[in-house]
């Protein structure tokens, strides 16, 4: 190594001591160390040594230490504080509505309803903790395996398990109750998503898409025959939204959802054994039916005309709706608080998924960007539909509303946003030399 060599090399050596994100070192290097390069040439061509040229460019660069601390800042895991914050108050929302049902609510079935939901909290947040620090790249080399494994166990769990509340969405061990048509909703797409982007942008064509409709297809098939609809339209919904963001192909993402939701359709007039089609139509007909399926679409809409806007405070007269009240946490905060707490529910909820969205533009990665695509639009449809119901005017579908409502799928909701935090907090960290070669690699279309 010749000794204009070596300083350059000493130098960013030091540089980069300065820099805890190893994973940018090799772009710093490059970067800087080019920049060195060119600087010593041009002052070679002017006459000077080789040797002079190299301390002038050192020389030019700056200290190395007070350099590498520059970088230091500029290339950082960042934690999206704004965000963390909401998480927590949700939380503290969510325990504080449960505990008020449980303390009200007299039928001893609900009484451990608080310490379970607190339960589901810890170890949401335990994992929320573990994927906001873990690499999110890996997924993508355990893309196949997750999905394999998923739709394996979709397939198996109904031959295993009882049913609870008459379905077979829940795989139960050692006293542990894990819902795995949630987990499908959520988990597919971003392994789906994962084996296929490269291969949609690059190489779309009749064989890409026939091998997208296939991965979609499987899981759609078992969460079919599972029966869980709710489950199933979210899967899709998502499904269509990523291959129309993945590919920019937004006729096709369109003609793709009409002749899904034709498939759809069908499959509800002629499969149906629950009779699905007359509790969508019952929001038209609540007089009709006042005690059958509108019965809680009346209930909703009565105790949001009593609250006002201070509501009716802690103490509660349950009836037959009241105690599904878990199920309902907006309809619970607006009976308790009034009018005015809902409103501010719903500009904190609107703060907090558009906080969720104006993370994207930050994120340089491709595959980071399509997970907080998937995170936030799934978050996004949930919320909607859950406000919506709050107001009696929707069919009462099995929607949760996120990190508020009662169940397991806190453990997904926690999860699902550390992997949103995990992506944003190493957006200046992550190298995209490697994605960048192998874009040069790709054959042109």
């Amino acid at each position: 190594m010749t000794d204009h060599h070596d300083k350059f090399k000493r130098y960013l050596d030091e540089m980069c001591s300065q820099v805890k994100a190893r994973e940018v070192h090799t772009d710093l290097r490059d970067e800087l160390g080019n920049h060195m390069r060119e600087m010593m040439l041009d002052k070679e061509h002017e006459g000077l040594s080789q040797e002079e040229a190299a301390a002038y460019a050192i020389e030019q660069m700056g200290d190395a230490s007070a350099v590498g601390k520059s970088m230091h800042r500029l290339h950082r895991h960042r934690m999206h504080w704004g965000l963390l914050c909401g998480l927590i108050s949700l939380a503290i929302v969510s325990l504080f509505l449960m505990w008020i049902f449980t303390t009200n609510v007299t039928d001893d079935r609900f009484q451990n309803f608080y310490n379970i939901q607190v339960v589901y909290t810890i170890i949401g947040m335990m994992l929320m903790s573990f994927f906001m620090f873990f690499d999110y790249r890996k997924w993508r080399r355990a893309a196949w395996w997750i999905y394999i494994l998923l739709n394996l166990m979709l397939w198996i769990n109904p031959m295993i398990s009882p049913k609870i509340n008459g379905t077979n969405r829940f795989m139960t061990g050692y006293g542990f109750v894990l819902d795995l048509t949630t987990a499908a909703m959520w988990v597919l797409p971003l392994a789906i998503g994962a084996i296929l982007m490269n291969k949609l942008r690059s190489n779309f064509g009749a064989q890409t898409i026939l091998s997208y409709i296939a991965m979609v297809a499987v899981p759609a098939a078992l969460l079919f025959q599972i029966s869980d609809w709710v489950r199933l339209v979210m899967f899709g919904i998502i499904s269509l939204v990523l291959f129309g963001w993945i590919t920019r192909k937004w006729l096709y993402t369109a003609i793709a959802t009409v002749i899904t939701a034709c498939i759809g359709l069908l499959l509800l007039l002629t499969t149906d054994s629950y009779h699905r089609l007359e509790r969508f139509s019952v929001v038209f007909n609540l007089e009709d039916d006042p005690m059958g399926d509108g019965y809680f679409n009346r209930s909703i809409m009565g105790i949001l005309q009593s609250a006002g806007w201070w509501g009716n405070g802690l103490d509660i007269a349950f009836d037959r709706f009241k105690t599904s009240y878990f199920d309902y946490p907006g309809v619970l905060l607006i009976d308790v608080f009034g009018w005015a707490a809902g409103i501010g529910l719903l500009v904190a909820i609107i703060w907090f998924v558009a906080s969720m969205g104006k993370t994207l533009p930050r994120i340089r990665d491709d595959f980071g960007r399509m997970i907080i695509v998937i995170i936030t639009f799934m978050f996004a449809l949930q919320i909607i539909y859950s406000l919506a119901m709050t107001t009696g005017r929707v069919p009462i579908l099995s929607v949760v509303f996120p990190f508020i409502g009662y169940g397991n799928h806190l453990i997904f909701d926690y999860a699902m946003m550390g992997l949103l935090l995990g992506v944003y907090r190493r957006k200046d960290t992550v190298s995209l030399r490697n994605e960048k070669s192998q874009q040069t690699a790709r054959p042109t279309q």
